[in-house]
């Protein structure tokens, strides 16, 4: 089922490709007022592509989306040129977002490395530069996405990891659970975010970081917590047991469930319910904000995942109505989206989203959110 899934992913990227190339031909032809519809279909593969295997794709969208007038030429070019080599190799199997490696015959030895993950890397270069200054640390590693990443702690120990929870390519939250789940080398993981929640906070400690870190905050601060955590007599715990809240998410069943997608694009709407199906919800796809309300109005169900950029009515006004009618104020809210900035994930949280996810995301991301939300709406 997943190769006919990636097959029909493959088979829609060329018609997206078809798809820019022609609005591209007319922006050329002086028309800049489909500008916007071109930026709108590289949002969606920045936060579909790494879904099937695809995580070029997801970059070379995103650098589209982002791009100035004069690197519009290029970015599209480039997109266009890689979904084509995508498509022509389509033969071929995909690979996971992250290769997977094993350590074989590996020494762990009292580590003076530290590693710093964050999306930003001027930002990451003033936070190494501060790290390279603790006693315990000679060097600062800097990886900019969870990929690159990944390559670093899954062979190595570090005395300190310090993560961001946005990341281009990944959660941060999944990542930190990577690390933790990484057995002998798990290393003191230090995580910094600019997203007020609480309920994210929590579940990074429960995740295993040793400490965690809001934005803003100064260098003297992230020196203070980051030498506690390098100290020689720093006593990580390392837990191995499964929490009680994780064994209750496990035994939740999604048979019968009824859960509403307001989502635009068709491969990530066909990818949410059936990976969502699988596990016996029952799941009705609409393709814009109003629509959404409009199943509500009649309809009742479990849970709504909303995704944050569509036509007609966006997520966040979605979220927004959803909140102020009564009757549906406690329903669980889920924003999945490729708006993945500080801001937006805290107008999400702000508006009452009760959980946001960025795209792209694995299918037992997805199914554990919902889940979580079911165990803590029960």
């Amino acid at each position: 089922m997943q190769d006919q899934l990636r097959q029909k992913y493959l088979a829609s990227l060329e018609e997206k490709a078809g798809v820019i190339k022609a609005l591209w031909e007319q922006f050329l032809q002086g028309d800049r007022s489909v500008l916007p519809e071109i930026k709108r279909h590289a949002h969606s593969l920045k936060g579909s592509g790494a879904t099937f295997g695809f995580a070029e794709i997801s970059e070379s969208g995103k650098q589209l989306e982002e791009a100035s007038d004069a690197d519009l030429l290029e970015s599209v070019n480039d997109l266009l040129n890689l979904i084509g080599r995508v498509t022509a190799n389509a033969s071929s199997k995909p690979t996971d977002n992250i290769t997977r490696q094993v350590v074989a015959n590996s020494v762990i030895n009292e580590s003076k490395d530290a590693l710093v993950i964050q999306r930003n890397p001027d930002n990451a270069r003033v936070i190494a530069d501060c790290i390279e200054k603790l006693d315990g640390v000679e060097n600062c590693m800097v990886a900019v996405t969870a990929e690159e990443a990944a390559n670093h702690y899954r062979n190595n120990r570090f005395a300190l990891i310090v993560l961001d929870l946005v990341l281009p390519d990944k959660d941060g939250r999944e990542v930190l659970r990577d690390i933790k789940q990484a057995g002998a080398l798990s290393s003191p993981v230090l995580v910094i975010s600019g997203v007020a929640s609480d309920s994210i906070y929590l579940e990074c400690m429960t995740l295993g970081a040793d400490q965690y870190l809001p934005k803003p905050f100064d260098t003297d601060k992230l020196f203070f917590e980051a030498q506690q955590l390098t100290q020689p007599n720093y006593l990580q715990v390392v837990k191995t047991a499964i929490p009680e809240e994780s064994q209750e998410i496990n035994s939740v069943q999604l048979q019968g469930v009824k859960i509403l997608v307001a989502e635009d694009d068709e491969m990530q709407g066909i990818f949410i319910a059936q990976k969502l199906g699988e596990q016996g919800a029952e799941v009705t796809v609409v393709e814009n904000g109003r629509m959404a309300l409009e199943h509500l109005q009649s309809n009742s169900y479990a849970a709504v995942i909303l995704d944050g950029l569509m036509p007609v009515m966006d997520g966040f006004d979605t979220l927004e109505s959803i909140r102020i009618t009564p009757r549906l104020k406690g329903l669980p809210v889920i924003m999945v989206t490729a708006m993945g900035s500080e801001e937006n994930i805290t107008r999400g949280f702000d508006l009452g989203a009760n959980d946001y996810i960025l795209k792209p995301f694995s299918e037992e991301q997805l199914v554990e959110r919902i889940k979580s939300l079911l165990v803590m709406a029960a």
